[in-house]
């Protein structure tokens, strides 16, 4: 196995009754790496994440972090699921952010990003709080610990809910749609401190309808349609230069981004 790849996924399918959502699909995130993930509404990217971090669960398939297995395949080929040790320190090495923050409404933004960390982790108080401010503060949300998610624009909500999921150290950091909820001018606020992050070297799978973000911040992509990898490779190639005429016809929608 390849000692820097973060997350190794392969041969995956995932049906919801007859419906086949992920039919055969593989992947790797390399450390440092930022992966884009585009594609229509539909076509298996919100359950390709959900997959990945443990939401729902595989049908057949191989799923890694680094050195641990979380599915091996059963003699029927069958996705077979590590026991509860392994689901554990699987879920400690990713962050999810959701389209729609899923912040807990009634903690203050201290508390959100450093309840995990005390909680989950066991770690000391001070620590994770202090943690949690500089994060806040990464963000550009200092002044703003003692307040809570609805007293925040919905672009600050979302930067709480980056910098919560970047507090457990996450060896990947996985966002779904992270600006779909969101208004222009938020957006870009939103897309600044991802592009920061990707500046930063940290490992980031994006399913985003953000093309020219997705072209200038990742360095791979994926477009998936029908529940399979169409075309992958660098995001500027893809975006640029698409060889399958399935990715012509989709991104000749955003011509003007």
């Amino acid at each position: 196995m390849d000692n820097n790849a973060v997350v190794t996924l392969s041969h995956a399918k995932k049906a919801f009754g007859g419906n086949e959502v992920l039919k055969d699909l593989s992947l790797t995130v390399n450390r440092g790496d930022v992966l884009a993930i585009i594609g229509p509404s539909g076509g298996g990217k919100s359950t390709l994440l959900r997959c990945l971090t443990l939401l729902e669960t595989l049908d057949s398939g191989e799923l890694s972090y680094g050195d641990l297995a979380v599915t091996t395949a059963g003699p029927d080929g069958r996705a077979v699921y590590g026991g509860k040790a392994v689901l554990a320190e699987a879920k400690t090495r990713f962050g999810l952010v959701f389209q729609n923050f899923n912040l807990f409404p009634h903690y203050t933004v201290l508390k959100n990003v450093a309840d995990a960390p005390i909680c989950v982790q066991k770690r000391p108080r001070e620590e994770a709080e202090a943690q949690a401010r500089e994060l806040l503060a990464k963000m550009g949300l200092a002044g703003k610990e003692d307040m809570v998610p609805c007293e925040l624009s919905g672009g600050q909500q979302q930067r709480v809910a980056i910098a919560r999921a970047l507090a457990l150290n996450p060896d990947v950091l996985y966002f779904d749609e992270p600006t779909s909820a969101l208004d222009p001018e938020l957006t870009q606020d939103v897309l600044r401190v991802i592009r920061d992050l990707a500046a930063e070297h940290m490992t980031m799978v994006i399913v985003t309808h953000e093309m020219a973000f997705a072209r200038d911040v990742a360095d791979q992509l994926i477009f998936m349609d029908d529940g399979r990898v169409v075309e992958s490779g660098r995001a500027v190639d893809v975006i640029g230069n698409p060889t399958h005429e399935r990715t012509r016809a989709f991104l000749s929608r955003y011509e003007q981004g």
